[in-house]
């Protein structure tokens, strides 16, 4: 009896680490906004969060950013438990791809400052920051 329970608690398990994962992806997302929240307004390519940026400000963004991405991690979980699944799979792979873009477009060829100034050491940098209030301060 237990073993045909296992398969099914195991594919949950494995879907809800995707889900954990992809909403790590739009924390990083978030804090890359909060970090770069000077140059944001001329950097940033999607035009919906352009349009953000110029009616509310980075502020108003990081708030949208943050507020969706409660929404959607918990919409995603609710359906790791449905036969719709699959969407987790689709967001996962999603989420791969933006994490790909934001940590290694701006590097051009340059691999060498993945770790050196590159976007993965400021977002590792705003949370050991021992000063978070300047760091929120560029937002107001």
């Amino acid at each position: 009896m237990s073993s045909s329970k296992s398969p099914k608690l195991l594919t949950r398990l494995v879907f809800l680490f995707l889900i954990f994962i992809i909403g790590l992806v739009c924390v990083y997302d978030t804090v890359l906004s909060i970090c770069f929240a000077t140059s944001l307004p001329f950097d940033e390519q999607n035009p919906l969060c352009r349009l953000i940026i110029s009616h509310g400000g980075v502020r108003q963004l990081v708030i949208i950013k943050s507020v969706a991405t409660i929404v959607g991690v918990s919409i995603l979980f609710c359906l790791a438990y449905t036969k719709f699944r699959v969407c987790v799979t689709i967001m996962f792979c999603l989420s791969l791809l933006l994490f790909y873009y934001l940590t290694f477009q701006p590097l051009g060829n340059n691999w060498s400052f993945v770790f050196e100034e590159g976007p993965l050491d400021h977002f590792f940098e705003f949370y050991y920051s021992l000063d978070k209030k300047d760091t929120i301060e560029k937002l107001m």
